[in-house]
């Protein structure tokens, strides 16, 4: 299934630059998309993915055409 991939944020993905689209095996979740964007697992503590719009957890399943948007979790006072 095709995923298409945005990604907002600090942290370098080049994976995203090469291929806004990311071939998928159904039954994929987010954390199996960050594995195969070569996100490391310390980082995924400091994401946030919406798909289609809609807050997701590392655990949400992803259906074929779905848009992920991951943004970086930015605090401070």
């Amino acid at each position: 299934m095709k995923i298409h991939v945005e990604y907002m944020g600090f942290c370098n993905v080049r994976e995203i630059e090469k291929k806004p689209v990311v071939e998928m095996s159904e039954g994929s979740t987010i954390y199996d998309l960050y594995l195969k964007m070569g996100i490391q697992e310390e980082d995924h503590g400091c994401l946030q993915s919406f798909i289609n719009n809609d807050a997701s957890w590392k655990s949400t399943k992803l259906n074929n055409n779905d848009h992920v948007t991951i943004v970086t979790i930015v605090t401070g006072g």
